[in-house]
């Protein structure tokens, strides 16, 4: 299980909590967190990444429907930076178009590199590892897909733009992904209700 907080939801990250992740991760897994959360990607959907699936011109990543929930395919945007990275790692690994780029590191010699991802279960340890050594409480691999929702509904991105990012199918099943901050919320209420209705 990777939802892990007391309503049984990974938590919600701040851009700092996730710099401060970030600079603890180890490169392989710095890189697997940093494309979940731009793609707001679950764990099998982004360890399931092969080389084919990069499409480095147009900087985007196409997950495939047999690693979806939904079961359909998605294309999503990612940053340049985050593609470079991506590039050079498939290079300095020489990742053959089917090899996946999520790879497991098997000592087992019917193995080569690339040619079998990382496990769910392995992902979600190395990630709990790391929130704990952080002083992260309540967050799990799940909590890169959380986070990107949430801060693409900061951003004002309407519930269907979100939808066509993260692959929900139903509003209801997408609100449970968002997390709101009351005291933000009653920040920009105050604006707006101050702007609408002043005697001056």
């Amino acid at each position: 299980m990777s939802k892990s907080n007391r309503s049984g939801k990974a938590k919600c990250l701040t851009k700092s909590q996730l710099e401060l992740l970030l600079a603890n991760l180890p490169q392989k897994y710095n890189l697997l967190a940093t494309t979940m959360y731009f793609l707001a990607g679950r764990v099998g959907e982004t360890t399931s990444i092969r080389v084919r699936n990069i499409n480095i011109k147009d900087k985007l990543v196409m997950l495939e429907k047999s690693s979806t929930k939904c079961k359909e395919s998605r294309q999503i945007p990612i940053p340049s930076k985050l593609m470079s990275d991506l590039k050079r790692w498939i290079d300095d690994n020489n990742l053959e178009e089917d090899d996946y780029i999520f790879f497991s590191s098997s000592r087992n010699l019917l193995y080569g590199k690339g040619k079998k991802k990382l496990t769910n279960q392995s992902v979600d340890e190395v990630f709990r590892k790391i929130f704990d050594w952080v002083g992260i409480i309540g967050a799990s691999s799940h909590s890169f897909r959380r986070s990107r929702l949430t801060h693409l509904m900061e951003k004002n991105f309407n519930m269907k733009q979100i939808m066509d990012i993260s692959g929900h199918k139903n509003l209801l099943s997408l609100q449970q992904y968002l997390d709101s901050d009351k005291a933000l919320t009653h920040k920009k209420y105050r604006l707006l209700i101050e702007e609408e209705f002043s005697y001056a």
